[in-house]
């Protein structure tokens, strides 16, 4: 059996090659440690890189769900505001109905009473036009024309409202299979079971016509079920703020539990990321001292 030559071509080779393997192992580790990542190109390892892959997917997507959540948020917020606002005038336009249905005012006194009713008239309706983000709450899904419209007399007062919305739902997906109707439209909350503004514009009316019997058998009951609906329009969006709120709590577990599988999959252990920056710094040394070594012998040394 023969036996193959060892040149010194060959031994040069061996010994670059070997430089250029323990070179590689020392960038790789310097990489993991100012990256503070173990896996920093796909070739580092295909299978954790296809598991890192789908876990920032996972978090994309949930964090979505978050921003979409952060994004609906205000405006649960402004319709609970408008809805309680609401309901704080028509319990102060009881409270005046009551008075001028007692048959004891004077007419100037029912004026008076006359004049507060046409400015929480007033206040409702903006309350029903209420502009958030650039969007009208209640004008269903035509979120860019104000959802009422009034007539007015020649002394500016409102004489009709009428909805120029419509009853569309808005939705938005806040985790995989949940979809949540996110608003209330204006139709149903100031013009349900009652119309809220016909309500007023009646009470502020009979009260200048000294008509105590018609607000006493009829508007106090149209104010007593205003009263209703717009309680029952805030127990929807309560439940759904609630809901909401779960959610985003159950998304933002979720995406942390991702967070920390992703840095088991990819990130680097300081200490033992130092400890074989030391072992691949030793093991370049030697290999710089062996090729010095080798390819130090020259033609001239042979002359010589």
């Amino acid at each position: 059996m023969s036996v193959p030559r060892i040149t010194q071509r060959l031994m040069a080779d061996r010994v670059l090659a070997d430089l250029r393997l323990q070179s590689q192992r020392l960038l790789k580790i310097q990489d993991q440690l100012a990256t503070g990542q173990r896996i920093n190109a796909p070739s580092d390892n295909p299978i954790d890189v296809r598991r890192s892959i789908d876990t920032r997917t996972i978090i994309q997507k949930y964090q979505q769900y978050v921003d979409n959540v952060a994004m609906v948020t205000p405006q649960l917020d402004e319709t609970t505001s408008m809805i309680s606002l609401t309901t704080a005038a028509l319990q102060r336009a009881y409270e005046l109905t009551l008075q001028g249905a007692n048959g004891t005012n004077s007419q100037e006194q029912m004026s008076y009473l006359a004049e507060e009713v046409n400015q929480l008239l007033e206040g409702v309706f903006e309350n029903a036009n209420h502009l958030t983000n650039g969007r009208y709450i209640f004008s269903g899904t035509r979120t860019a024309t104000p959802a009422f419209s009034a007539t007015r007399n020649a002394q500016g007062e409102i004489t009709a409202v009428s909805y120029d919305g419509d009853a569309n739902t808005i939705e938005i997906a806040l985790a995989d299979n949940l979809n949540l109707r996110i608003n209330e439209t204006g139709d149903r909350v100031f013009q349900g079971s009652v119309d809220i503004f016909q309500t007023l514009i009646a009470i502020r009316d009979e009260l200048r016509a000294g008509n105590a019997t018609s607000l006493s058998n009829v508007r106090l009951t149209e104010l007593r079920t205003g009263l209703a609906q717009l309680s029952q329009a805030q127990a929807r969006v309560g439940a759904l703020q609630n809901r909401v709120n779960s959610v985003q709590n159950e998304n933002e577990d979720y995406i942390l539990q991702n967070q920390m599988l992703l840095s088991q999959i990819i990130d680097a252990d300081y200490a033992e990321t130092i400890v074989n920056l030391n072992v691949y710094q030793n093991a370049y040394q030697a290999a710089l001292n062996a090729a010095a070594r080798v390819l130090q012998p020259s033609l001239l040394d042979y002359v010589r």
